[in-house]
């Protein structure tokens, strides 16, 4: 779902920042470092693949409470780049 929200807003050339775009957003820039974790299939596929022990959604939110409790400035750095 958050896949077609990236897709659309590329497409009606909407101009918004979007945290969870799935390879270049924020949460992405911060997942690869964080965990080394390769974002060529999006965020969603890595927590797929690297914690298949973990319940996706799950996973999904204690990853979210990490990156929102990631320092101001490391956050900052991130979406410099996106």
């Amino acid at each position: 779902m958050l896949l077609g929200y990236s897709i659309a807003r590329l497409v009606h050339e909407v101009d918004e920042d979007f945290a969870f775009d799935c390879v270049g957003g924020p949460f992405a820039l911060w997942l690869r470092p964080e965990y080394g974790w390769s974002m060529a299939n999006g965020w969603a596929r890595a927590i797929e693949h690297y914690l298949p022990e973990e319940v996706p959604l799950e996973a999904f939110f204690r990853l979210l409470d990490e990156f929102r409790a990631s320092p101001p400035n490391q956050l900052e750095a991130f979406e410099e780049v996106s």
